[in-house]
């Protein structure tokens, strides 16, 4: 396993664009995925793109222990409707933000092996897909939400860290 962890919040490589991964120079995803995955189980986490780990690549894995799976090079075909719900982020322990996001998305993207699937996913997958999605375009779901809302967040995770 290579030598990954979680990166802080602050760190810049969160406000990038992720460049394609590319079979040819990058070579086998699967060790990667698989260390991934480890990080995202162990932070009880249910996704967790490349950049969060410092690596700037357009790969994610999301899931739970019983099904879980990697995205590499994903795009979102389209969205439909809009639904208000509380999202974490591993990158932002502690922080709860209300995010709108789509309730269900049609995507693409590539598995370990190259091969490309199509799929829809809808409620709690959407809104993964569609989380760690923006982190390989360099957003994060603090840009999300208006500076109030956010301010309100911080606050609170605050106020709990020191009852912690």
């Amino acid at each position: 396993m290579a030598n990954y962890t979680l990166i802080k919040e602050t760190d810049p490589i969160l406000t990038l664009p992720a460049s394609a991964w590319d079979w040819e120079q990058d070579g086998d995803v699967s060790e990667l995925a698989r260390d991934m995955l480890k990080i995202m189980f162990e932070n009880n986490g249910i996704g967790l793109a490349a950049p969060q780990i410092g690596l700037n690549k357009r790969i994610f894995v999301m899931g739970n222990p019983a099904q879980s799976f990697a995205c590499i090079n994903p795009e979102i075909i389209s969205g439909h409707g809009n639904i208000k719900d509380q999202e974490g982020c591993l990158s932002f322990p502690g922080l709860w933000l209300h995010v709108t996001r789509y309730e269900t998305v049609d995507v693409r993207y590539s598995d370990i092996l190259g091969k490309v699937h199509e799929r829809a996913f809808s409620g709690l997958m959407a809104r993964v897909f569609q989380h760690e999605h923006d982190h390989l375009n360099g957003v994060c779901f603090v840009n999300k939400v208006s500076k109030l809302s956010l301010g309100l967040a911080e606050k609170r995770r605050k106020k709990h860290l020191k009852r912690v």
